[in-house]
């Protein structure tokens, strides 16, 4: 008889899904708080050029984090989801510090916002993909897959906080501090602390599992340690090689490392989901895709089209709060601090939605609600833009002037259902839908594609505005909401527990996933253990 035991690692289960939303929320604060900066750098930094400099600094951002999207997301097909977690934390880490430290011309500023972006950027495939594939190499079942996508959604609000927390923290510091120059560097300064944090929590759990390694030495020196990259998973050693090889497989964690899992065991009620992934390049991986150009419509258009919308319509903030609340304000300081609790108010307006879609999103058990998956939760968001852009843009200059704290609210009613609606969705999706070979890359380019959708929406409704007026812009961004709507409904699947388990010929050299279910009585027994009789475990 084979004798085998189980030895337990440590536990550190959450220890990605942490990291994950950790990052995404530097990620967020970083974006954001640029707005808050800017009106100071004015005050203390005039230029002849003021505006174009603003709109470079504006800019560079943006290319930076297109970059970055696609470069951290190839980086975490090729490397490691947790190797290239951590180089673009550092980038995101350092430039953060360096434009605090800032004290030469706007361009050198411009710099170190570019490689904020690049860091910045990296995020947001690397965090998604980190929360959707910590437990999809145990089971593939809908359990598990609601699972996923609850970590992915979690995941995704630490956005909203990190949106939240930027004008709140500015608002405290201008409340407390009346010198500017110490309120503009510790607010982009403190976007360093996240990323400090981070690599805390990554040495604590680097010398809980030396620790448990040093009590327990690998008998395979190919079992990677979880500080290279490797997944915290059950360890399986033997006494005796197995004679049976169909127990005997290797297969790739989320992080591309190998680890060798021996006549894998399981609880009697249910099945093992073993899945095998054929080797092959990751351009391969990224041509073979099945489906692909039905799936980048269904993640990278929609991404685009509802950034056109979501970053476009920063335009009309401050024409809103100056409708709801006026600027009657005359002192430097006293108008920096109404516009930091101004854009507290609609952050606090918005931040429900991420809320929201933390709860619904993926339940089918609330019983006057239909199944909330990302589809579903997508549509309702750009049907609920639709009409509030609409409504917005045939009684604007009613609203303005008679409403203006109606105008308000449906304004920030379009941020609540942008957030619960296409902003998780389109975060959410490309995590769940592409093979796990290209996922992170593919994840990458839907980002960077909501990103351009970000610069063009930025770029195109100043002129439009200025040409049509507000009022028509609106009413635009109802047709623009319009159609995405239907985009959504054409190319995005409505089961996603089955998007991420794609079954292919072996001819076509695509992925394989191999159901393999226990046996369920004693000749099955027969056909998949060793001669000689069943496995004994231990648990230690």
């Amino acid at each position: 008889m084979h004798h085998h035991e189980r030895i337990q690692q440590p536990s550190h289960s959450n220890h990605q899904q942490r990291l994950a939303m950790l990052s995404n929320f530097s990620t967020s604060y970083n974006v954001v708080n640029i707005a808050l900066v800017l009106p100071i750098l004015r005050i203390l930094f005039p230029t002849e050029r003021i505006q174009q400099d603003e709109s470079f600094l504006a800019s560079s951002l943006l290319v930076g984090m297109m970059l970055g999207q696609v470069l951290g997301g190839i980086m975490g097909d090729a490397m490691g989801r947790l190797r290239a977690l951590r180089v673009v934390m550092i980038l995101q880490m350092v430039a953060s510090f360096a434009s605090a430290t800032w004290t030469s011309s706007w361009s050198s500023l411009a710099v170190w916002r570019f490689l904020l972006g690049v860091g910045a950027g990296g995020v947001y495939p690397l965090a998604a993909v980190l929360s959707a594939e910590q437990a999809s190499s145990s089971s593939s079942s809908s359990n598990n897959k609601d699972d996923d996508l609850h970590r992915v959604v979690l995941t995704f609000a630490t956005q909203g906080v990190g949106f939240w927390m930027a004008p709140a923290v500015g608002y405290l510091l201008l409340l407390t501090c009346s010198n500017l120059q110490i309120v503009w560097r510790l607010l982009l300064g403190l976007g360093a602390l996240p990323g400090i944090v981070l690599f805390y929590l990554q040495w604590k759990v680097h010398k809980a599992t030396t620790s448990w390694e040093a009590s327990y030495p690998p008998e395979n020196e190919e079992t990677p340690h979880l500080w290279q990259g490797g997944t915290p998973q059950t360890a399986t050693t033997t006494t005796e090689p197995s004679s049976n090889t169909a127990n005997s497989t290797t297969e790739n964690d989320s992080d591309g490392e190998e680890t060798t899992v021996l006549d894998s065991t399981a609880e009697p009620d249910g099945l093992f989901d073993d899945r095998v992934h054929e080797q092959q390049s990751w351009w391969e991986s990224v041509r073979n895709e099945p489906q692909l150009v039905q799936k980048l419509l269904g993640t990278a258009a929609t991404w685009f089209l509802f950034d056109v919308l979501f970053y476009g319509n920063a335009l009309f903030q401050p024409i809103v709060l100056e409708a709801a609340f006026g600027n009657a304000e005359t002192n430097t300081l006293a108008s920096l601090q109404l516009m930091a609790r101004n854009s507290l108010i609609l952050a606090s307006i918005a931040l429900p939605g991420y809320g929201v879609a933390a709860f619904l999103m993926g339940r089918s058990d609330i019983a006057f609600l239909p199944s909330q998956t990302p589809r579903y939760v997508m549509l309702q968001g750009f049907a609920c833009m639709a009409v509030l852009y609409g409504v917005i843009g045939v009684f604007w200059n009613a609203l303005k002037r008679i409403h203006p704290s109606v105008l308000l609210l449906l304004y920030g009613s379009t941020f609540f259902f942008s957030n619960y609606g296409p902003n998780t969705s389109t975060f959410v999706l490309p995590s769940m839908v592409y093979s796990e070979s290209c996922r992170s890359s593919l994840n990458g380019v839907s980002a960077a594609a909501g990103k351009f959708g970000a610069f063009t929406g930025a770029s195109l409704f100043a002129p439009a505005a200025y040409q049509w007026g507000h009022a028509a812009v609106m009413l635009i961004c109802a047709v623009v909401a319009v159609l995405s709507f239907f985009l959504t409904q054409a190319c995005v699947p409505s089961d996603y527990h089955a998007i991420t388990m794609v079954q292919e010929d072996d001819a076509d050299d695509e992925m394989r996933v191999l159901d393999v279910p226990l046996a369920r009585n004693q000749e099955d027994e027969e056909q998949t253990t060793p001669a000689d009789g069943g496995v004994e475990v231990q648990e230690l």
